[in-house]
């Protein structure tokens, strides 16, 4: 287990655990859902990241440049491979201070995802914050697709606050329409601020990678992503003392979408020999 500390920030995490965070606490209260150090999967952390896709690839394959690509499962319960390859690797750490850690995977395409690639993640504690940068480098000569995210697990409470702005629903647990964005309804508009008083697992798109969690003891969590995270996951299960609110850079499906034609999934890629590094930063105030 890795230790970082400033004056007022501690984050613990596993960099064989999927480079899961374990713990992050602010002036003595825990931002995330706090777990112990012997995690049986990154799902019972404090926060995973999602690389080189988010959410699911329905059916494990997509087409992309005519070719049909394979991915296969990767959990022992679901059909659809989920969340990528980083979450459930051995991270090296390459670079570690008293604040801040490198952590690197490469992964090789016989297994899991259908490309080689190379995975950065740099965790890094400010003042009053933690700025996480997600880096994928391709190291073949033919682009690939992929997406970026995190999957942080915040501490449930019916009278926290949720504010962040969106334009239309790409996916919602129950929902029959999986094929196209549609508006957001009235009663999932969180842009003036509203509380969790239904179950989630809902993909926001138009979003503007901004979005603030005001809890009652007056922590107030800000998520701030760059560019390409237009899309924010709500997960809240039923009964659940947690919830997630997950930037994401590809909706639920991506690959399947795009490769339909389907316009505004997210899915990036990248050249040959080229890097794709984003930071997501949250800020922490009392």
């Amino acid at each position: 287990m890795i230790a970082l500390k400033n004056k007022d920030i501690q984050l613990y995490l596993s960099p064989e655990q999927g480079a899961t965070v374990l713990s992050l606490i602010y002036k003595g209260i825990n931002v995330l859902r706090p777990s112990a150090p012997d995690i049986s999967s990154p799902q019972a952390g404090a926060l995973f990241p999602m690389l080189p896709y988010c959410s699911y690839i329905q059916d494990g394959h997509f087409n992309y440049f005519g070719i049909n690509r394979i991915v296969p499962p990767n959990q022992p319960d679901l059909k659809h491979p989920i969340h990528g390859d980083g979450w459930l690797a051995s991270w090296t750490v390459e670079k570690e201070t008293r604040d801040s850690v490198t952590l690197t995977y490469t992964h090789n395409k016989k297994n899991g995802f259908p490309f080689d690639y190379k995975a950065k993640i740099i965790f890094a504690l400010r003042n009053d914050g933690l700025d996480i940068t997600l880096s994928l480098t391709n190291p073949s000569n033919m682009p690939f697709p992929c997406g970026l995210g995190i999957h942080p697990y915040f501490i449930m409470d019916e009278k926290a606050l949720l504010t962040f702005n969106s334009s239309h629903i790409w996916y919602h647990q129950n929902d029959p329409i999986f094929d196209r964005p549609y508006p957001t309804p009235a009663e999932w508009n969180f842009s003036s601020g509203k509380t969790i008083q239904e179950d989630f697992n809902t993909a926001f798109g138009g979003w503007d990678g901004q979005a603030t969690i005001q809890y009652s003891n007056h922590l107030t969590i800000k998520i701030n992503a760059p560019d390409i995270f237009h899309h924010l996951l709500l997960y809240k299960p039923k009964q659940a003392t947690f919830f997630c609110l997950e930037p994401i850079s590809n909706t639920p499906n991506a690959f399947n979408l795009a490769s339909y034609g389907v316009i505004g999934t997210g899915i990036q890629s990248i050249g040959a020999k080229q890097t794709l590094s984003k930071t997501i930063s949250l800020d922490f105030s009392l």
